[in-house]
């Protein structure tokens, strides 16, 4: 088997487990609560994936502007005030107001916030909800070890989400469970869907589908070496 890990995160030599916190595992953990309100919000207003973060990381910025609307009682609230271009144009002030109020609490109690280049924390989280619900006995990704059973998968890997600090392994499985997944449905995910969209790529995934052109990847739970 094979694996692309950070060195420092997982030294060699060691005897190491899947359930290891790994800093980007510390991230998706840190940010679940904003998630949970964009998973929410999408999932009630029909807005992009992609939108329904757009909002999110707009709303810092637009905050002055949104009291205001808030304050009107004007009943709808058009998106492209915020620079937002969905089919969903407009949504209720109840919606925005709900999803602003719950996400910028969060903002205040965690410090953090949605930027350019954190739709991957709301990707894992929606993966691990429709696990939770609809595949309880399949693998947590988050306590999961990724692997590949080709090279070529691995290096492609790299190349394409992985930069030089870190490198391909030979592992070791010491005992555990494995489970082979086609990764396309995960990394393939247009991102102009709606969330009742996304979650039919999930489903995919936890079914243990094939795409045309299938990329393997195993989670395994348990001890490991390298």
């Amino acid at each position: 088997m094979y694996r692309i890990l950070n060195p420092q995160e997982e030294p060699k030599g060691q005897i190491l487990t899947s359930m290891f916190k790994s800093s980007f595992r510390q991230d998706v953990f840190a940010y679940r609560k904003l998630s949970h309100d964009i998973y929410i919000f999408s999932q009630r207003t029909g807005l992009q994936i992609i939108n329904a973060v757009r909002v999110a990381e707009n709303i810092p910025a637009f905050l002055d502007i949104l009291n205001e609307f808030f304050m009107s009682k004007e009943p709808m609230y058009d998106l492209h005030q915020m620079l937002i271009d969905d089919p969903v144009r407009y949504i209720t002030s109840d919606e925005l107001y709900t999803f602003s109020s719950n996400y910028i609490s969060h903002i205040n109690e965690t410090g953090l916030y949605y930027d350019w280049d954190r739709e991957h924390y709301l990707w894992e989280f929606i993966w691990e909800m429709i696990r939770n619900v609809e595949f309880p006995d399949m693998p947590s990704r988050m306590e999961s070890l990724f692997l590949f059973d080709s090279m070529d998968n691995a290096m492609n890997f790299k190349a394409e989400y992985r930069d030089s600090n870190y490198q391909l392994v030979n592992v070791n499985l010491l005992g555990g469970t494995r489970l082979s997944f086609d990764m396309n449905w995960f990394s393939n995910v247009p991102s102009n869907i709606p969330l009742s969209k996304v979650k039919e790529f999930a489903r995919n995934y936890w079914m243990q589908a094939h795409t045309d052109k299938p990329v393997i990847e195993v989670l395994y739970q348990g001890e490991y070496s390298w």
